[in-house]
């Protein structure tokens, strides 16, 4: 089975376009654990280690990653079946009750694949909800057609996730019960609510105080660490004398933004 060449979700705050330039970052590491995984953009481009955690509290992402690991195959046929409609994006986007958690990760798949932003997918807050996907053409394709190739991806992300512990933990748990020498800790919190656009864009936030008690953490680890986020005086004055490296991205596409990680370890060898 050959990697992943596409996310599973068009996710916010997702990493996949970034991956290759963290993962390029990444020392070599025996223990491998992301304690907001999100949509696992970066687990999902990395070659695999010897021990892999990925870690959520969104009900609905660990409803995904557990059906990749159990049903891959039926969840497949389930979104083959599943026609490039407005109808079935309403729907998705109702809030209806779900008949059970396979009908649950489909419609969340629909959310994040059929509507323009890839916000209106966490169904939350002020981006609850985005106008469907149903024009537009971009690097040679649409969007009905990467639907259509969606239960090729849904193999791969499943063959990759094979060997993957999935965890629903609070982070600071997770990290405490991982940690060590060998492990390394890519961080990818819900960014500092002050250097973001609105916030509320996830089902579990952080305050300021959360983010400050993340860091206290961080900094007492064994094991290594990379953490994700946006220009910060509040994380530099946490974090001095770790390493600083910034990217200038696109947020939505579009808006240009200043990605930055901040490394607990000085480089020595790479992964890649």
């Amino acid at each position: 089975m050959t990697a992943p060449t596409r996310p599973i979700l068009r996710w916010h705050g997702g990493k996949w376009l970034l991956a290759p330039w963290i993962i390029s970052h990444m020392p070599a590491h025996r223990v491998y654990v992301e304690p907001f995984g999100g949509a696992a953009s970066v687990l999902l481009r990395k070659p695999r280690t010897n021990l892999e955690v990925w870690n959520d509290l969104d009900g609905e992402l660990v409803a995904l990653f557990h059906l990749l690991r159990t049903a891959p195959d039926n969840l497949a046929r389930l979104i083959e079946a599943t026609p490039f409609a407005r109808a079935e994006f309403d729907v998705a986007q109702s809030g209806e009750p779900c008949a059970d958690d396979v009908e649950q990760v489909r419609r969340l798949l629909i959310r994040s694949h059929m509507g323009f932003s890839p916000c209106g997918a966490a169904f939350r807050g002020g981006h609850s909800k985005t106008g469907f996907r149903g024009r537009g053409v971009r690097a040679g394709t649409t969007p009905p057609m990467n639907w259509m190739g969606m239960p090729a991806v849904i193999a791969s992300v499943a063959d990759r996730m094979r060997g993957v512990v999935i965890e629903s933990r609070p982070a600071l748990e997770l990290i405490a019960a991982h940690d060590s020498p060998d492990t390394l800790f890519y961080v990818d919190p819900p960014y500092l609510p002050e250097t973001r656009d609105a916030g509320g864009d996830y089902r579990h936030e952080m305050t300021g105080d959360d983010h400050m008690a993340l860091l206290d953490v961080l900094r007492a680890v064994r094991g290594k660490v990379i953490l994700s986020g946006y220009p910060s005086p509040v994380y530099d004055a946490a974090l001095a004398g770790w390493n600083r490296i910034e990217k200038t991205t696109h947020a939505d596409g579009a808006r240009k933004r200043t990605e930055v990680i901040w490394r607990s370890f000085e480089q020595q060898g790479t992964l890649i």
